[in-house]
């Protein structure tokens, strides 16, 4: 399922390593908004990626991948309300190797 929005996710999967990396960047359409102009994106991307992740199964394996994304844009969010990000940096966040990273890489590779 795509999700249009600021983010471009990419998955670094070595199987010689224990878990997974996921590498986030902010769009340059993203980065070219007003600091506040950012964070009002930002937050309507959150309600409609809430608004999306609802109208999901329980079982879909796209739910799963969806609410990762989730979880991480809200910790963001409140860095990007006060200006804090570097948002022409990479944001690497390490996950382990389970169900919810399988579904987010079917999700990425969708």
């Amino acid at each position: 399922m795509l999700i249009e929005g600021p983010l471009k996710i990419g998955v670094l999967d070595d199987p010689e390593q224990p878990g997974r990396e996921l590498h986030i960047d902010f769009t340059p359409e993203f980065q070219a908004l007003e600091q506040s102009g950012q964070a009002q994106a930002f937050a309507d991307y959150l309600r409609h990626l809430g608004e999306k992740i609802a109208t999901l199964a329980e079982g879909d394996p796209n739910r799963a991948g969806m609410l990762i994304i989730q979880q991480i844009a809200e910790q963001l969010l409140p860095h990007l309300q006060q200006g804090e990000l570097e948002i022409s940096q990479t944001i690497v966040v390490e996950m382990g190797r389970d169900y919810a990273s399988d579904s987010l890489m079917g999700l990425l590779s969708s």
